[in-house]
């Protein structure tokens, strides 16, 4: 019988360690910046439903945040990171240029919000509007509800 070395056993549990914290780190990532766009998405909204003024500037900051969210928010979802605490669906890996498509097309609309906001609130409102049907497309087909 041939024993395995207790370094080598080490440097494997190490390695296995270090994926696992590598995959929570990323999931905790992805969560936190979901939290982030939850939060431009309700400053943006209360200002849309009246229940805070319209300003331009912070309207613009919150579309320009979720923009830049969801031009970063792919490159999180490395292979493996589907386990875990996590909501993301398993078909974004199985359907990863789709799902960087809908991101694309997130991040597309949050900056033409962004612009718009300097126009006023209807054109603000109008443009946001297309934000949350991106946000919604892509939480249909790539969020597991729990």
């Amino acid at each position: 019988m041939k024993f395995i070395h207790p370094v080598l056993v080490v440097c494997l549990m190490a390695g296995f360690s270090a994926s696992v914290l590598a995959q929570a780190d990323v999931i905790a990532e992805r969560k936190a910046l979901m939290r982030a766009n939850g939060a431009a998405a309700k400053t943006a909204s209360d200002m849309i439903g009246g229940a805070q003024p319209f300003d331009a500037t912070a309207a613009a900051q919150s579309a320009r945040t979720i923009a830049e969210d969801m031009d970063r928010f792919p490159t999180l979802f490395p292979e493996g990171s589907d386990l875990g605490d996590t909501s993301a669906s398993p078909a974004i890996w199985e359907k990863m240029e789709e799902f960087k498509a809908l991101a694309a097309k997130a991040a597309q609309d949050a900056k033409a919000a962004e612009a718009a906001a300097a126009q006023g609130l209807d054109a603000f409102k109008t443009a946001f509007a297309a934000v949350g049907g991106s946000c919604q497309s892509c939480h249909g087909a790539f969020r597991v509800r729990r």
